[in-house]
């Protein structure tokens, strides 16, 4: 009995001794970062006393930066993190503090933003972050459809793809002369946006007609576009939507398809394609854009390296109202963000439906962020992967499913 005590007083000792002995992680110390505002900023307006939210794979950490608008973190766990930081203002207020001139309304909402998507952080290192600057716009992209669903007779049906548009505000705006888009999503991927900071090369541009005036869209309400066929398809395939009531059709001229749903047509392609060719299974980066000047006179290039096959209009991120990077989800590896084609001032994150090819009757739908006046806000951080959640089973202009209002 005395040997059989002595021996496991033995191994309690060792294990006391491995217990004290055994290695806490380094830590990185003195980790410094600095936020660079836009170059049109007066000097003296600094990044002062602004959240700084560190994410990892295992930990989330928030810090303030300092009345210098510099963060100093005395120690953190090494790992890969995503810093994101952001500081909200008026259009007044922006105006104020910068030193060039404009056109931006006092009411309007200026986000200034920063992102720096799994940053390796293992050894102590400076940092510089630099902060893009965001006018938040009205004019937001609610409802992506492209999955497709089963017919009636469980065959693929995939004619059934819509986009619906939404008016964030408190004030009507009008469609008229804005424009639909979708970039490129050949692969290999020809323009990625980590490798192109300033432009969105597109596959398709539709434009909204009208005089300026003619299609408003009432505060807290939406447009559906039916980017093949505005037409009830619950007759063929039961689990789908009715597209009927649809404002816009993707064709080429009034009278044809739906004679009844107006013609939104695709004036910019890389291919011969009329129909808005939202990708079954993804990818699909969705955007809005609006400018004055004569799109067709911009630059239409070949894929890196060729010279023949399609060409793809460059769009300047500087005129985007607003996009929706929608990733393909590979079977057992999931989305591969290094394959988006917004830039993070575009769309920071990313969304995606479960199934890797579609048929699944899935819809991407922006959340519901509350009421104001009984009018109803829909979500926009900038960031699809928050704002954005899967709906099994769409219905156009529909906002109280549970799922969106959770």
């Amino acid at each position: 009995m005395k040997r059989v005590i002595s021996v496991l007083s033995i191994l309690v000792t060792l294990l006391l001794f491995i217990a004290c002995t055994r290695e806490e992680p380094v830590q990185v110390r003195n980790l410094k970062i600095e936020f660079n505002l836009p170059s049109n900023f007066k000097p003296g307006i600094k990044y002062a006393q602004k959240e700084v939210v560190f994410t990892s794979q295992y930990n989330t950490y928030t810090f303030r930066t300092d009345v210098n608008g510099e963060l100093v973190i005395p120690e953190i766990i090494p790992d890969e993190y995503t810093i994101y930081t952001s500081w909200e203002i008026s259009g007044a207020e922006y105006k104020q503090m910068i030193n060039t001139e404009e056109l931006i309304e006092d009411r309007a909402i200026v986000l200034l933003k920063g992102t720096l998507t799994k940053f390796p952080l293992f050894t102590q290192r400076d940092i510089k972050v630099a902060l893009d600057m965001l006018v938040m716009r009205s004019f937001l992209i609610s409802k992506v459809y492209y999955s497709g669903t089963k017919d009636n007779s469980n065959r693929n049906y995939i004619v059934d793809s819509f986009v619906e548009i939404f008016n964030n505000s408190d004030e009507v705006v009008y469609a008229d002369g804005k424009y639909l888009a979708l970039a490129e999503s050949v692969s290999p991927a020809a323009y990625l946006a980590k490798d192109n900071p300033e432009y969105i090369y597109t596959r398709q541009i539709c434009r909204f007609p009208g005089n300026g005036t003619t299609y408003p869209i009432e505060p807290g309400k939406s447009i559906v576009i039916a980017a093949r066929s505005a037409r009830d398809h619950r007759l063929s395939a039961s689990s789908s939507v009715d597209l009927s009531t649809a404002d816009f059709e993707v064709k080429d001229t009034d009278g044809t398809g739906n004679p009844d749903v107006k013609a939104l047509p695709v004036i910019s392609s890389s291919t011969s394609i009329k129909f808005f060719n939202l990708i079954t299974g993804g990818p699909n980066a969705v955007f809005l854009f609006e400018t004055d000047e004569d799109i067709m006179s911009w630059p239409e290039l070949y894929a890196p390296g060729k010279s023949t096959g399609e060409r793809f209009r460059r769009v300047p991120v500087s005129v985007v109202l607003d996009g929706v990077e929608l990733l393909k989800n590979n079977s057992g590896t999931g989305p591969d963000v290094n394959l988006k084609r917004f830039q993070n001032i575009v769309d920071a994150g990313f969304a995606f439906i479960n199934a890797s090819s579609g048929y699944t009757n899935e819809s991407l739908e922006r959340r519901v962020s509350g009421t104001i006046d009984g009018r109803l806000m829909l979500k926009d951080t900038n960031n699809s992967t928050q704002d954005f959640v899967i709906i099994n089973g769409p219905v156009p202009r529909n906002y109280l499913n549970p799922l969106l209002i959770n």
